[in-house]
């Protein structure tokens, strides 16, 4: 790890900490799902949505051992039945990147957790440029590389994946209009037909920012956007699913505390930092 990444990390963990109190005291204590956010895994970047392997390992291992696990399907339906006794946890991989393959998956598998990988499919079929989002984009690092179609088969064939749009190029969906959102919709989703033989139900909105949700829920029963806390039954709009980030700075500590509900206020800070980069 570089002098000045070891430096942003330990402020960025300062920011975390200094938040923690306010976060504790508004948490939310009703059972619900969380709908973790992953990028890569073990990319080299030293950036905050490449998480190092050894992390993430640590991670696999906390869920493992402290929480239940679910698809994200199963977690979804069960949350519009209401029939939760405690909080359930889903793992998912945002774009498709190649390492999600070679480092991720071998971890999941061993430990047999699920997992829902997003997929940008012009990304994967080398259409189109790497998606670029918050803490993803390349820092000098090796040049990102798109999943095969054929480890996405063999991850899905396992019956531990699952897979859901993230549409073809990655826009914002707030910002295109109804006609290309159209065509992000179901391309993507006759793209994934094609290559998997899987009627898509899943979609993630890229950057996690809402847009064209009545045209979405035409297309999928369930849409992912927005970063904050779980979702909790009764509450939860089925084309805005709350999901939560995981970034290499919270390591163990902070996915801990997060998964007791208590990082909102951090992801709501990110979330206006974006917003004011973006506009």
């Amino acid at each position: 790890m570089g002098i000045r990444h070891a430096l942003v990390t330990l402020a960025k963990r300062g920011v975390k900490l200094a938040l923690l109190p306010a976060a504790i005291a508004r948490r939310e204590r009703r059972p619900g799902l969380y709908v973790l956010i992953y990028h890569r895994v073990g990319a080299g970047m030293q950036a905050e949505m490449d998480l190092p392997t050894p992390t993430f390992a640590r991670h696999l291992d906390l869920l493992r051992d402290r929480h239940e696990v679910v698809r994200l399907r199963e977690g979804l339906e069960r949350l519009e039945t209401g029939s939760l006794e405690r909080d359930l946890v889903a793992v998912t991989f945002d774009d498709g990147y190649a390492d999600v393959h070679d480092h991720a998956w071998p971890l999941l598998r061993e430990r047999e957790i699920p997992s829902t990988l997003f997929l940008a499919t012009g990304f994967l079929d080398g259409t189109v440029a790497p998606p670029i989002s918050p803490g993803v984009e390349s820092r000098g690092s090796a040049p990102a590389r798109p999943l095969r179609w054929e480890d996405v088969r063999a991850m899905t064939d396992s019956g531990l994946v699952e897979v859901g749009s993230h549409t073809v190029t990655h826009p914002d969906f707030d910002g295109i209009d109804a006609d290309r959102a159209e065509h992000e919709l179901t391309e993507s989703r006759r793209v994934i037909r094609a290559r998997l033989g899987i009627d898509a139900e899943l979609f993630a909105y890229p950057r996690a920012i809402v847009g064209h949700a009545e045209l979405v829920g035409r297309h999928y029963r369930w849409a992912l956007g927005g970063e904050g806390p779980k979702n909790v039954a009764g509450e939860t709009d089925r084309l805005r699913v709350q999901r939560t980030p995981v970034r290499a700075s919270d390591g163990v500590f902070f996915l801990r505390r997060r998964l007791n509900g208590a990082a909102p206020l951090e992801d709501r800070l990110y979330a206006r930092l974006r917003n004011r980069t973006s506009s």
